[in-house]
């Protein structure tokens, strides 16, 4: 036993409520790709603005002459050669 062709929309034999368009169903007539594709570009272009924003500033060397954070703020003085 077959079904006939009908639409779980409209139940008509061969009609269907939203048009025979073939192209329905595809990723890019989605509104929630396009929602997607556009928060991921958003953030990638977010990233390469916080490197080049970043780089355009030197950081300012800390007044202190311990360590901060377990790093030392200097380089150690080597000991004199022999």
């Amino acid at each position: 036993m077959s079904w006939p062709d009908t639409s779980t929309i409209c139940r008509t034999v061969g009609k269907h409520a939203l048009g025979d368009s073939p192209r329905r169903g595809s990723w890019y007539s989605q509104p929630v790709a396009w929602l997607g594709i556009a928060v991921f570009a958003a953030s990638i272009a977010g990233c390469i603005w916080l490197i080049v924003a970043g780089a355009r500033f030197d950081e300012a060397r800390l007044p202190v002459s311990h360590r901060v954070f377990g790093v030392p703020a200097q380089q150690p003085t080597r000991p004199p050669s022999p």
